[in-house]
């Protein structure tokens, strides 16, 4: 059912027609009324109607301006035109909008029934004749998808002429775009309590999942093969791409949607096409073998090999990184040990970005943590520039991060080791640690420490004892103080231990070092 709107700012006109025609032997289900142009856009844009009835001749806006704004809001608008005026330029202004009839009041009953009708019958036409071609769309996608499926299973399992086989695929794809092809097998994770027939629905879904997410987005082909395995064809354009990743996140989306991780099995990288069954035999046979095993994810042993070792290569440099911050040199030498070895394992760009923002990441709360100091939106640049970035650009960006971000460090450092020096020519007689010094330069004891080592070349504890042993020969040298009131003065509590200090870095005793310069003078 239809439902068709009256425009007229009569209300005897309006209701009149309202009454009299028998709208539903006409399929029309809602009838609805305006008496102003206005009310009549408002229903529109309301209801919907497919079907409109106006006069020309009301105040505000003429019908012929009704016509043109509802045709805005609704271009498939059906209009019906009544006018009291037999005038030519109404007649004609109307055919411009496309008015599908236009009548002179007062109208005959019957011929406004039979126009109505005829409206009524285009617009079933039009939805009759949308619906098959939708159907028809559907059913010839249908068959090009079993036609390409079929292609894939011959292919895998070297059916029919390769060359014929390839032609079609050609048609469907730029095979020559591809630097290589890898075969992965999605296997559902078994239920002993389901029957044959939930596990059939349970493949086709994960099926039909696959498709939407690689098919759909021109990454792969998804299909059956001959013993009902959902295989997945991944199309590998660039050198660096990672089949594993991809297979990765394909198996968390399908455990989500499944309630249970599917077995995802990997098979090798075939260079060409044609050689596509390579890699779905190699993923057939480690299916087979490796059945008892696991893994959720099953790969050639030198591919899992090589994952285990980057994994535990860049775990170690994130390690250094975060451990030296204080030593940008050190920091630095490790992140292009990391850049290497990205490079040397053939990582991916998507790898490389998200290892490098976890790098940067790592070293900057590191950073924060122990110099305690930040930067707002640091991170959400680094984000936003990595974010496109291929596998190269992501090194140098992050290159480029860690470098502003210790080298403003870098232009603090001498500041902080002219405050601790300063802090502890104020507080020699007191005791000093790194802890109390770091703690009066708001910084971690660890980083002040490797600081002051770096830019002086010797560890802070060292240069407190140098300073008290200079303080003491100048006391000892300028006054007749007891040894023991010039310890405590450099800081010592115990005068032995202040004389095995002072006797370590000057070779002599307080006693005989005061006696010594004493001759000298005389």
């Amino acid at each position: 059912m239809y439902s068709i709107l009256i425009v007229d700012d009569e209300k005897m006109i309006r209701m009149g027609i309202k009454k009299v025609i028998h709208w539903e032997e006409l399929g029309i289900g809602q009838v609805f009324t305006a008496a102003t142009a206005r009310e009549a856009l408002g229903l529109l844009e309301k209801h919907r109607p497919e079907i409109m009835i106006t006069d020309i001749q009301m105040s505000e806006m003429t019908g012929l301006e009704l016509i043109g704004a509802a045709r805005r809001l609704q271009p498939k608008l059906k209009v019906l035109v009544l006018t009291g005026y037999d005038n030519f330029e109404y007649a004609r202004q109307s055919l411009r909008l496309n008015v599908q009839d236009f009548f002179l009041k007062p109208v005959d009953e019957a011929d406004l029934s039979r126009a109505v009708k005829e409206q009524v019958d285009h617009l079933n036409a039009t939805k009759a004749e949308t619906k098959s071609s939708l159907l028809e769309q559907r059913t010839r996608g249908v068959a090009e998808q079993m036609r390409l499926e079929a292609c894939m299973r011959d292919l895998i399992h070297r059916r029919g002429e390769s060359g014929q086989i390839l032609n079609t695929l050609r048609g469907y794809y730029s095979l020559n775009s591809f630097s290589g092809v890898q075969v992965v097998m999605v296997v559902p994770a078994l239920n002993m309590d389901d029957q044959p027939s939930e596990k059939h629905f349970q493949e086709i879904s994960m099926k039909n999942i696959c498709i939407s997410i690689i098919d759909a987005e021109e990454e792969g082909i998804t299909f059956f093969d001959d013993d009902g395995v959902i295989i997945v064809v991944y199309f590998i354009r660039k050198e660096e791409e990672s089949v594993l990743e991809k297979t990765a996140e394909l198996a968390d989306i399908l455990q989500d949607e499944f309630d249970s991780k599917p077995r995802m099995v990997i098979g090798s990288v075939a260079d060409r096409f044609e050689n596509l069954y390579i890699s779905y035999h190699d993923a057939r046979h480690l299916l087979d073998t490796e059945k008892e095993g696991i893994q959720d994810i099953v790969q050639l042993l030198g591919e899992q090999n090589k994952s285990s070792i980057f994994r535990d290569i860049y775990a170690e440099l994130k390690g250094i990184m975060c451990s030296n911050i204080g030593n940008t040199e050190y920091v630095l030498k490790a992140y292009c040990t990391f850049r290497r070895a990205a490079e040397s394992y053939n990582l991916s760009g998507q790898t490389v970005r998200r290892l490098c923002f976890e790098l940067a990441s790592s070293v900057y709360f590191s950073y924060i943590g122990e110099a305690g100091e930040t930067e707002e939106g640091k991170l959400d640049a680094l984000s936003n520039s990595l974010r496109s970035a291929s596998r190269e650009e992501a090194c140098e960006v992050t290159e480029m991060f860690l470098l502003q971000l210790l080298n403003s460090q870098e232009e603090n450092v001498h500041e902080i080791v002219a405050k601790a020096k300063y802090y502890i020519s104020e507080h020699l007689t007191e005791e000093l640690t790194v802890s109390n010094i770091a703690v009066s330069l708001y910084i971690t004891p660890n980083y002040f420490s490797r600081l002051f080592k770096r830019i002086t070349k010797e560890g802070c504890n060292e240069y407190i004892v140098k300073k008290r042993i200079e303080k003491a020969k100048s006391l000892l040298d300028a006054t007749s103080l007891k040894v023991g009131e010039i310890a405590l003065m450099v800081g010592y509590k115990d005068t032995n231990y202040f004389s095995l200090a002072f006797k370590k870095h000057t070779g002599k005793s307080p006693t005989k070092y005061r006696e010594e310069i004493q001759n000298s003078k005389d």
